[in-house]
């Protein structure tokens, strides 16, 4: 009997498995949920921090909480109900929370259910109005969690998930097929990095500020050849895209050209110059809280070599970073943040219906290369 039923259990968590990699193949690009609350706009408290006195955190991440050590007779519902305030109470406290070996949230209305004990209340991606993010599961609020085949081989930096415009609170990750090796959800310490960048630097950015090159429009190289109507044009597409992109993208952004022998003539699409350095919304402790990791093209360029040729949303959403005025961040100081980014790094070895809950405003996640499929998603909440 023992046989059968284990048999009967592993049956059924197969055709589970199979059902959500049939909806992950069916993810779309319209990542408008009108049932669900736009993102919040991002909580900045970034003036007159005092550096000096930052203090490195005695915390370790993740706070694990592993299903083997629930109380004997407390199903795994009864627990995440009786303890929702203390786990919110830790999220704040540690910054994130690895739910470990939990059958509820092997499915997605299990999931569903554990955010809804939790009485998390969830919100739309911060970036949903330009697609960068496919969803999984309107009902769930479910996005993808760059699973992509074709971005297995790429390192996803570390990065808070985020703009200049609008910021959620906190994200619960879940796992549903861990890949076949690699794929490793990531998290770094947005406290712990404000002690280990060098303090020259943390510096320099927090004095001259930092500005996101988001996207690039490259659908205007032809008017390289445009011969003397070249700059009498370039000011005629500036101002269509600019139209374009106010109406259709949920962000303050700048169009500027820029043109160069390797990249050829496009529009870069600025976001407004901020902090590398925000406090928590609740604490009021600063936190290195700069997506340079994931944004710097040098660092993503010195870790996966350059991006192969690309069109449609890779294309688009390629990104980097600058101080606020514009000017180059020097190499030697990208690579002291990388150094810094890569000595903090947590590896989480997420499994089937482990979820990994993190606290957007001092923690940053990422995501470590894979092969074979793939099937992690996550929900933002307000």
């Amino acid at each position: 009997m023992s046989i059968t039923r284990g048999s009967e259990r592993r049956g059924r968590l197969a055709m589970a498995v199979a059902e959500k990699g049939s909806e992950f193949a069916k993810a779309s690009f319209d990542t408008s949920i009108d049932e669900i609350p736009k993102c919040p706009l991002t909580q900045w408290d970034a003036d007159n921090i005092d550096l000096a006195s930052a203090s490195a955190p005695a915390r370790t991440l993740p706070l694990e909480v592993i299903r083997s050590s629930l109380p004997v007779g407390v199903n795994e519902e009864e627990y995440i109900l009786q303890n929702k305030e203390a786990l919110k109470q830790q999220l704040t406290e540690i910054g994130s929370i690895w739910l470990r070996g939990f059958e509820l949230m092997k499915t997605t209305e299990g999931f569903q259910r554990f955010y809804e004990l939790l009485e998390l209340e969830p919100c739309q991606d911060p970036l949903a109005s330009v697609g960068a993010r496919a969803v999984v599961n309107k009902k769930s609020a479910m996005y993808e969690a760059v699973n992509k085949p074709s971005r297995a081989r790429f390192f996803v930096g570390m990065h808070n998930e985020s703009t200049n415009k609008r910021t959620n609170r906190l994200g619960a990750f879940v796992c549903f097929k861990q890949a076949e090796t690699g794929g490793e959800f990531l998290l770094l310490d947005g406290r712990k990095m404000l002690n280990d960048i060098p303090s020259e630097v943390v510096n320099r950015l927090y004095e001259r500020g930092v500005r996101f090159s988001n996207a690039e429009l490259p659908f205007f190289d032809f008017l390289r050849n445009a011969g003397p109507l070249k700059p009498v044009l370039q000011p005629v597409f500036k101002g269509v895209a600019e139209l374009a992109v106010g109406a259709k993208i949920d962000m303050e952004l700048e169009l500027r050209w820029d043109e160069n022998e390797k990249d050829g003539l496009r529009l870069l699409a600025f976001s407004p110059p901020q902090s590398p350095i925000n406090r928590h919304p609740e604490t009021g402790l600063p936190a290195w809280f700069c997506n340079v990791h994931s944004h710097s093209r040098y660092l993503r360029d010195q870790r996966d070599g350059d991006l192969p040729e690309t069109s449609g949303a890779s294309k688009l959403n390629r990104t980097n970073m600058f101080y606020g005025d514009l000017g180059e961040i020097s190499e030697e100081d990208l690579r002291a943040i990388d150094e810094a980014t890569m000595r903090n790094l947590v590896y989480v070895p997420m499994q089937q219906g482990d979820v990994v809950l993190v606290d957007n405003y001092q923690v940053m996640h990422g995501r470590a290369k894979f092969t074979g499929e793939r099937l992690h998603a996550v929900t933002w909440f307000q």
